[in-house]
Parts: structure tokens; sequence; C-alpha cells
């Protein structure tokens, strides 16, 4: 009894230790890649529809009154994920530039697939919600929501996508005056067919497979993401892929397109960008387009020199579409001085005459 006990104070220690050693790995990296949760204000889990909610990340300077707003849409494969993400790195440097330029960050939770009802199109109603909630608190929390961005991330950027080339059959009434400024297409799916069809998500599968047998259960990505199995039903499963594929519903829009892809991308293939590039030239949508050579799913191999330059792209792409439509906050803080200025303009003018 007395040596049990003694393995179970000493494991007990041990495990202290390993959870100690943990959380101070976790924070030196927040850190030192300076993540923006530790950079000014950060209103942290905003309840915005039901269970669902919302990181606001507000801006480091006072540049605009009122502030331009970016939403960031984590990846996930449409089964997991989290807002905060936007913490780990792969978007820190673009994020702060855009904040110390005065612009906002939304980043909001949405429904994940689940057993027996499809991912979509809930994880997409889910993201017009939090756009609604911005419009309903701009005055709160100081929001331009006249002036929107998508940044979206693998399933978010497809989520992005389905938003951003709005097609009327699929878009609810009360959200088609929304207008977006601008969208970043981050190594995001626009063909479902294709992925759904191709080695990738069978890789995936069968990885998640042998790890839920582990814990007894078994996983399908496919039945979830479709909500019932696509072998049995494989019409059902055609329109399915077909009708939330952004690739099907893109026509003329006027705002521009920032795509992001690796060349190794094992996940997403890049020959879904380059499809997407040839169709957005074709209809004349401005676009820009980076790819990025030897670099995987998430980054993955990517160089420190090729993820700082995706971090510029990002934040260039965003003040050079959306900046130049701001009016500085500092420049007339009300409408008063504006007009004392235009009082003092017109009597100069008249005094030189």
């Amino acid at each position: 009894m007395r040596r049990l006990k003694a393995i179970l104070k000493y494991f007990s220690i041990g495990l202290i230790v390993v959870l100690l050693i943990l959380v101070a790995l976790v924070i030196y990296f927040i850190f030192k890649n300076r993540a923006p949760i530790i950079e000014g204000t950060v209103e942290y889990g905003i309840s915005y529809k039901n269970e669902l909610k919302l990181d606001l990340y507000r801006p480091t300077k006072n540049v605009f009154k009122p502030s331009p707003v970016l939403f960031f849409i984590h990846g996930g494969a449409w089964i997991s994920g989290t807002k905060a993400a936007i913490n780990f790195n792969r978007f820190n440097g673009a994020v702060n530039t855009l904040r110390e330029n005065g612009y906002t960050i939304i980043c909001p939770n949405y429904s994940p697939a689940g057993r027996g009802k499809s991912v979509f199109p809930q994880c997409i109603l889910d993201i017009y919600e939090a756009i609604d909630w911005a419009k309903q608190n701009a005055s709160l929390y100081d929001l331009d929501t006249t002036n929107l961005g998508i940044l979206g991330e693998s399933a978010g950027a497809h989520i992005g996508m389905m938003i951003a080339f709005p097609e009327k059959t699929l878009q609810p009434e009360k959200y088609r005056k929304t207008k977006f400024n601008y969208l970043i297409d981050v190594y995001g799916p626009n063909d479902l067919t294709d992925i759904y069809q191709g080695q990738a998500v069978e890789k995936i599968d069968a990885s998640i497979k042998r790890v839920s047998k582990i814990f007894g259960s078994e996983f399908n990505i496919k039945e979830y993401v479709f909500g019932f199995d696509p072998s049995k039903d494989s019409v059902r499963a055609n329109e399915l892929l077909n009708r939330y594929s952004p690739i099907n519903i893109i026509r003329e829009n006027k705002a521009p397109i920032l795509i992001i892809h690796g060349k190794d991308d094992r996940i997403v293939p890049v020959e879904q960008s380059l499809i997407l590039k040839s169709k957005l030239d074709s209809l004349r949508i401005p676009n820009e387009m980076h790819l990025m050579d030897g670099v995987d799913h998430n980054f993955l191999y990517a160089s420190r020199e090729q993820k700082d330059s995706a971090q510029k792209w990002i934040s260039d792409f965003v003040i050079r579409y959306e900046v130049s439509r701001q009016r500085p906050a500092n420049n007339f803080k009300t409408k008063k001085s504006l007009q004392r200025f235009l009082a003092i303009w017109e009597a100069n003018k008249m005094a030189t005459r």
C-alpha cells in the first residue's frame, strides 16, 4: 500500500511538472511570435448566436474612426478548428500590422460537422450571422461595417468564397446587401467534387480512423461533412458538392481577391487555385496570386522568408484596397472642426484675390 501511494505521489508530481513545462512552452511561443492576443485590447468570447462566440481584436492604434473590419475565418476541414487559430503564427505579422494601421479583426467560430447533419449551409449562415452581429454592434465597438473584408484559411477560405461570391438561391434575403471590399483566399478548396473524389480526403480519413480505433470509436470524415454516407446516395452527394463549390457560383464581382497557395499542397491541390484564377481573369475580376515553392498545406515546410512574404502579401493587399476609401480619424474628429477648417480655407481664398 505504501509503495502504491509513493508511485501515485511521484506520478502526480511528474504530471504537474509536465503540465507546467507545457504551459511555459505555450506562453513562450505566444510571446516570442507576438500573438495578436497579447497585443492591445481583445474582446474575447462574445456570444453572437446560440452557443457560438467570436473574438474582437481592436486596433492598437487609433487611425480611423470608425475602424474598417477584417473577418478571419479559421480552417479545420469543417469538422474542427478554432477562432484562436489567428494566434498560431501563420498570420500574426499581418494581423499585427493591420491593427497598427487601424483595423479591427473579428474571429468567429462556426458550427462544425456532426453525425447525421450536413455542415452545409449552416457554417456559411453562421458567418453571415457574425457579420450581422458586427452591423448591430457597430456603434458600440466603433466599427465601419461599410468597409468589410474576409481572410479565410482552408475550409474558412471556402466559407469566405461562398459569402463573397453570393448566389441568390443560396443567400438569405437579409444578407444580400452586404458588400465586401476584398477577399483573401489562403489555400481554400473551391471545387468540392475534386476534393472529395480525390486521394487527399481518403488519406485524411484513413489517418483519423487509425486514431479513432485506439479510443474504440469509428469516424468517417465524409459522413460528417455530408451528414449521410455519400457512397449510399451518390446523386444527393453530387448535388451537395456542386451546390457548395464556390467555383460554380462565381459571377461578375468587383471585390478584388488575393490567393495564396503552396505548390506541394497535399490536402487542397494547387490546381484548384490555378483554375480559380483562370476563371477570375475571364470575368475580369481583379486578383493577385502567390504560389509558394515546396510548401504544403498549413504552410508546412515553408521557410521563414516565405512565411514573412505571406504576411506582407496579406497586409499590403488589405491596405491597398481599403485605406484609400477611409478617412483618418485624426484629421477631423468632429463635423464642427471640418466646418471650421472650410471656413478658414474660404477666408484665406478670399484674402488672396
